[in-house]
């Protein structure tokens, strides 16, 4: 009977248990039977339990026969191994110096800083951190001193482990480097034919195996099931086979990882002689890049990403997709990634491909460290003719200003406390969405997210965005300044435009001032300009140029030069246009067009200061333009003298046109949480 049978897709225990226990109930020997305390019972539990053991168990080993569902670090590094992909090892800080050793002897010599020197640098935390120079590095003296620059020192502790081939009991060549937080990028490996012949060849790490041939010297790497790695060497076919009796020697950093990025300032911490034997201990050590590029071991979910992504790469950088994802396995010292070709940039660069990288623990990535991405990271796999560039992140601030009205009787928080609780909604939302390239801020979520801190007493909201962008001025030379903000742009109004903060300049009377910049806001919308979009031909007198549109008044002439329109002066810009089409008619010639720049598209900036008496003084009525489609600002040629704030950056805050901003190529949007104006709550009791 159907009734007789157990359901075996249901496999929690009490439905297990259940399903039993009606079973036994439909057989003829239980008719009646009280299962409730009986000893029955108890073997029902243990069934169930059994059951419900191997159900769980089936189920984990089925998730981990595969990539993407895999839990264990085991089985993904195992299905990484077979799409060719080694997961990331724990990266040491590099930090690059200038390193110069005096010297008493004027005779001319050599010094050499072997691999494995090492530096102290400042504490971090109360706790200072060893740097070791990973190869041996060798100068010339000039005027009495050694001096190597831009040296690069790796944060960790150098180890050496020698490792004896046996073909008995190590038939694969296999060996496991006994350190957990080894740096995999550091390991250098060599081969000592025997212990009794010393001659030594370097091997060299496979990275493609499509030129490895049966006599390359070269070593695999790999990650184990403890989560150690391990070297392993040829058969013979593919890499060359070590001999038995071989002496492995593997040198590599073991490292601390990202704690210790940003360290900075170093000491050596022994001396060192050249080759004329002078024992050397007066240096001068100049820091050229704090630490950086530190990280932590790949994680699993980074795992199961990369090695897909890599496999569709084939190792080679073609799409964008291509760089950020090797980018990101080389450098895993990043939180975010943008890539774009030169195709899309502004201006259009052909033959080049645009990089910006957001560190995990930083604004920026140091000029050092860039030229170490692109030469030891990019260059390698890029294609022939193509170059990169990498590109600092832009960051658009957003000042969010959130009017709520709330029913005080329907909380129990005082007016701080759920302050204190919107800012924290809008820190999550940000943490959540933002800071991050090709990011999205969505005005009507945030608002969401402010509603959902009290459901029940808040009312409503209504958030006013502005962005703001900072830019460092060069203090004490004339030079003009472009500002994109990369986004539309609102049109101002007596009570709302775009304003910065103070700044020091001259005036025409050679006084300094405290100024601000000031957007012009205008009460109509006339057509300024008309740009040729085609100068036609044949003309023998002046066309008529006719402007139509939602606006009235607009009038313009042409000026015909060798029988083409050479450009259309307005002699009046009409008023009320937010859309204009411009005709070109008459003359004797054809196919001149011309498109029209309406107001409303631009506006001005002047630099304004207030006087004693609290009124308006302008500076420069005309200090620069701003284009509120585009969102890009032209300063004029300007000397600024100081700035107000700490940072020396001036601040530019405009409303956003629209409630949804999109970043785009190398713009990160965020909220600024340690700037008490950018966030900011009124609340207003409902009556």
């Amino acid at each position: 009977m159907a009734s007789d049978r157990l359901k075996i897709t249901e496999l929690d225990f009490d439905t297990i248990k259940a399903n039993l226990q009606t079973y036994l109930n439909a057989q003829t020997a239980f008719t009646d039977y009280d299962f409730t305390g009986s000893g029955l019972s108890t073997l029902l539990d243990i069934l169930a339990y059994n059951t419900h053991y191997n159900a769980y168990y089936l189920n984990m080993v089925a998730n981990e026969a595969f990539l993407d569902t895999s839990i264990l670090r085991d089985s993904a590094v195992s299905h990484a191994k077979t799409l060719g992909y080694t997961p990331f090892s724990t990266r040491s800080s590099v930090a690059t110096i200038n390193f110069k050793a005096n010297s008493g002897n004027a005779n001319a010599g050599t010094l050499t800083l072997p691999a494995g020197f090492s530096f102290l640098s400042e504490q971090i935390d109360n706790k200072a951190y060893n740097f070791i120079v990973l190869n041996d590095t060798t100068v010339t003296k000039a005027d009495n001193s050694y001096l190597m620059e831009d040296l690069s020192i790796f944060e960790g502790q150098y180890v050496t482990y020698m490792f004896t081939n046996n073909a008995s009991s190590n038939p694969k060549s296999i060996f496991v480097l006994p350190d957990s937080s080894v740096d995999t990028t550091t390991i250098s490996v060599s081969v000592q034919q025997s212990a009794s012949n010393t001659a030594t060849t370097v091997y060299n790490k496979v990275t493609e195996v499509l030129d490895i041939g049966p006599a390359s010297e070269v070593f695999f790497l790999q990650e184990e099931k403890n989560g150690k790695y391990e070297i392993y060497f040829g058969n013979g076919v593919v890499g060359k086979a070590l001999p038995d009796g071989a002496v492995v020697k593997a040198n590599y950093v073991v490292t601390n990882g990202p704690v210790v990025n940003k360290a900075n300032n170093f000491v050596a911490t022994s001396s060192v002689s050249d080759s004329l034997s002078e024992s050397l201990s007066t240096f001068v050590i100049s820091p050229i890049s704090a630490a950086a590029g530190g990280a932590e071991r790949e994680t699993v979910d980074a795992i199961k990403y990369s090695a897909a992504a890599q496999f569709s790469s084939q190792n080679r950088l073609v799409s964008f997709k291509d760089y950020e994802s090797y980018i990101t396995n080389n450098y895993p010292d990043i939180s975010s990634i943008s890539v774009w070709g030169g195709e899309d940039n502004d201006p259009p660069v052909y033959g080049k491909v645009f990089v910006s990288l957001k560190p995990k623990a930083n604004y920026y990535i140091s000029e050092t460290e860039k030229a170490r991405i692109i030469n030891e990271i990019i260059t390698p796999k890029a294609i022939v003719a193509v170059s990169a560039e990498i590109l600092d992140p832009q960051f658009l601030y957003l000042i969010v200003e959130a009017a709520i009205e709330y029913t005080a009787t329907k909380t129990t928080l005082s007016e701080d406390a759920l302050k204190l609780l919107i800012r924290n909604a809008v820190v999550n939302y940000k943490s959540v969405n933002l800071d991050k390239f090709d990011a999205k801020f969505i005005r009507s979520k945030l608002e969401t997210d402010i509603d959902n801190v009290q459901k029940n007493a808040i009312v409503g909201c209504d958030t006013l965005v502005r962005a703001q962008k900072r830019f460092n001025p060069t203090v004490g030379t004339a030079l003009s300044y472009v500002i994109d903000f990369d986004i539309p742009l609102q049109r101002g109004t007596l009570t709302n435009r775009l304003t910065s903060t103070e700044f020091s300049v001259l005036d025409s009377t050679a006084t300094t001032r405290s100024v601000i910049i000031e957007e012009i806001a205008q009460s109509f919308s006339g057509v300024s300009s008309i740009s040729i979009t085609n100068p036609g031909t044949g003309y023998t007198t002046t066309p008529t140029v006719t402007i139509t549109g939602d606006g009235t008044g607009a009038i313009a002439e042409a000026v015909i030069v060798n029988g083409v329109v050479q450009s259309i002066l307005i002699t009046n810009r009409g008023i009320d246009y937010t859309r204009s089409i411009v005709t070109i008619t008459g003359g004797g010639g054809f196919g001149a067009t011309g498109t029209g720049v309406i107001d409303a598209k631009t506006g001005l900036l002047r630099t304004i200061y207030y006087d004693d008496n609290a009124e308006r003084q302008i500076v420069d009525a005309t200090a620069g333009e701003i284009n509120y489609e585009t969102g890009r600002i032209n300063i004029n040629e300007i000397n600024i003298t100081a700035v107000s704030s700490v940072d020396n950056a001036i601040r530019l805050t405009i409303e956003s046109e629209d409630s949804i901003i999109e970043s785009s190529k190398n713009t990160i949007i965020s909220i600024d949480t340690d700037d008490v104006t950018s966030i900011v709550t009124t609340l207003t009791k409902a009556t």
